[in-house]
């Protein structure tokens, strides 16, 4: 029996001496792999500083773009009044030279598409202008 006894006891023994190892083998994964969750925390970390960062420069960006865009329209719509104020005024050069070679306040109107009123003003200015006068008196 003392035998049976003794190969009980190396087998346990052994059996014993491979569950160290297995929990040996286990602890030294467990601290590897801790040490890799670390790694990839910090990274991780750095990563979404990383983003912020960008996201943060976006926002400078879009609101750079934003202003710029702001400036352009204003310029176009400055460029269309001074179009527009341009085209008045030749219009109304138009006019006072047709006036002043004697057309009709009608034909003002139909020609330089201006409303009577101001056919009728820009021919009242123009008897009253000196320059006129002097002509006439001529």
């Amino acid at each position: 029996m003392s035998d049976w006894l003794l190969l009980s006891l190396h087998d346990i023994s052994l059996f014993n001496l491979g569950l160290l190892v297995v929990v040996l083998t286990l602890l030294i994964a467990t601290v590897n792999l801790k040490k890799q969750n670390l790694m990839l925390n910090h990274d991780l970390n750095r990563l979404r500083h990383e983003v912020r960062a960008m996201n943060s420069g976006q926002l400078g960006m879009g609101r750079t773009i934003s202003k710029v865009v702001e400036e352009i329209a204003h310029v176009e719509q400055c460029q269309a009044e001074v179009v527009t104020a341009s085209a008045s005024e030749k219009t109304y050069q138009q006019a006072g030279l047709l006036l002043s070679r004697g057309a009709s306040i009608e034909e003002v109107v139909q020609s330089c598409d201006i409303a009577p009123a101001e056919a009728e003003l820009l021919a009242i200015v123009r008897n009253s202008a000196p320059s006129h006068r002097s002509q006439t008196a001529a």
